[in-house]
């Protein structure tokens, strides 16, 4: 129907068609523009699969990767785990070996003992053994009491100077290496008689033995304050016949 109620024309129709025809064609541009979007999300879609394969593919290597490095890694915890245990072990062998070789040496000098400040011929350079064994002899029987029998057939392997050189007016400890044990303790329980005089006697360690002793001569000490027995052996410290443990 047309406006004002006329009968629409030849030209009204035309233009109407005309107007429906751009319409149409301006539609059909934008229904383009949709098929190549359309196409567009969809190739988009292909590539996003793609990648979304890969990235899957990718992921599963990693975990791959990380499963075997943690694999790697719980094997090194375990060989870790083992050499940290074969170190105490072996450590403890070395304690165990060091010990006896300490021992060892220990019982190699069970027979020694020292003696202090006797005096020594080094104006004319060494005191000759043969003197130093005399000095001793005539040491043990005037100062530690030993009667000169007793003193005159005490056997020993070696008497000797401490090692190094003889400084003159310097006084080097004697060494001596009695052949009976039984010989050594004699003299040695007459360490009383060295009370008040400027000699001293003691027995032979080595080094490691002398540093355990030196460091339990204070708790031996303090022992003996409190009025109990206390004793160094070797190198344990007893006190009322009990062992102490470090």
């Amino acid at each position: 129907m047309a406006e004002n109620g006329h009968e629409p024309t030849i030209k009204d129709v035309m233009n109407f068609m005309r107007t429906m025809d751009n319409r149409l064609a301006a539609l059909d541009v934008k229904l383009n523009a949709i098929d190549s979007l359309e196409k567009k999300v969809c190739e988009f879609e292909k590539e996003l699969k793609k990648i979304w394969v890969a990235l899957e593919d990718r992921v599963k290597r990693t975990d791959a990767r990380v499963l075997a490095l943690e694999e790697k890694v719980e094997l090194v915890d375990v060989g870790a785990t083992i050499v940290a245990d074969r170190l105490v072990q072996l450590e403890k062998e070395r304690n165990e070996l060091r010990d006896d070789f300490v021992y060892l040496k220990s019982q190699s000098i069970r027979n020694n003992l020292v003696f202090m400040n006797i005096p020594e011929d080094n104006s004319t350079g060494n005191e000759p053994p043969e003197v130093t064994e005399r000095k001793l002899r005539v040491h043990i029987e005037e100062t530690l009491k030993v009667a000169k029998e007793t003193a005159d057939t005490i056997r020993f392997e070696r008497v000797h100077r401490a090692p190094g050189y003889s400084v003159h007016g310097k006084v080097r400890n004697i060494v001596a290496k009695f052949t009976f044990f039984r010989d050594r303790e004699l003299v040695r329980k007459q360490w009383k008689h060295l009370t008040g005089t400027n000699y001293q006697m003691h027995e032979q360690f080595p080094p490691e033995v002398v540093e355990k002793r030196r460091k339990l001569v204070p708790q031996m000490k303090d022992a003996k304050k409190e009025g109990k027995r206390a004793w160094i052996a070797y190198d344990t410290l007893y006190v009322d016949g009990n062992p102490v443990r470090p």
